[in-house]
Formats: C-alpha cells, structure tokens, sequence
C-alpha cells in the first residue's frame, strides 16, 4: 500500500510539472501574440504618418517661422529703442549734485565739505552715445532689410 501511495504522489507531482509547464509556455506564446499585436499596430501608424508627412510643405513652415520671428525681433526693436528714448529723462552733473547736497542737509550730513577733500579723477570719463541717430545711409541700409524680412 505504501508502494501504491508513492506511485500515486510521483505521478501527481509528474501532473503538477507538466501542468507548470503548459502554464508557462501558453504564459509566453501569450506575451508573444501581444508583442506581435503591438508591432503591427506600431507598424500602421508609422506607415500612415510617412504617407502624410510632407517634407516640402514642414520647410515651408519652418521658413515662415523663422521670417515672422525675424521680423518680430526687428520691430520689438524698434519698440522698445522708441520707448527707451521717450522716457529717459537727461538730468545734469549740477542738478545731480544738487540734489545730492539738498538730501545730505536734510539728513545732517556734510557733504559738500567730503566731496571738496576728495581728489579728482585725472582722466576724463567716456561718455557713451546711446542715443546716436543713425546716418542716412545707415538707415536706407536697414529700410531695405526689413522690407527684405517682410517679403
């Protein structure tokens, strides 16, 4: 009887490993039917978006863009050079001073008698021309670059 038993669980464990084994391979052959459907469908997407595509009508755009972005950059130039010009506001070395000396008054301090003992600077400083207006030709030279950009 013992003997009878111990066949019995050697086949059942036998039963066990085949059915583990059928387990796993239809495990496998499913993950293989997904990743061939996911392929196919990878596939026809990528075959519809080359017959769509159309590389003349994409450089087109990209050189439209890059146009309009020039011609942006040109007249916020401009814009902002105008306002820049229109509210800055020229205020003398005196009046500076000026203004200066009236603040340390009201706050007690002495400076007219510090800015007396102080040494001048030897050298003159470089004033900048910010605000220079362009030569005739310079601004037929960018009359014609932004018509060119508008084009």
């Amino acid at each position: 009887m013992l003997l009878a038993k111990q066949a019995i669980a050697a086949q059942m464990d036998q039963a066990a490993d085949m059915a583990e084994l059928s387990v796993a391979q239809i495990q496998a052959n499913s993950a293989m039917n997904r990743m061939t459907a996911m392929m196919a469908s990878s596939s026809r997407t990528m075959n519809r978006a080359q017959r769509s595509a159309n590389p003349e009508r994409t450089l087109l755009t990209l050189d439209q863009f890059r146009t309009q972005n020039e011609e942006y950059a040109v007249s916020n130039g401009i814009y902002q050079d105008a306002m820049t010009q229109s509210t800055s506001v020229q205020v003398t070395d005196d009046a500076v001073q000026d203004l200066l000396g009236q603040l340390a008054d009201d706050a007690g301090l002495e400076l007219k008698r510090e800015l007396n003992t102080a040494n001048p600077s030897e050298t003159e400083p470089v004033k900048e021309t910010a605000a220079a207006e362009p030569t005739p030709e310079e601004e037929d030279a960018l009359t014609q670059r932004l018509r060119a950009l508008r084009a």
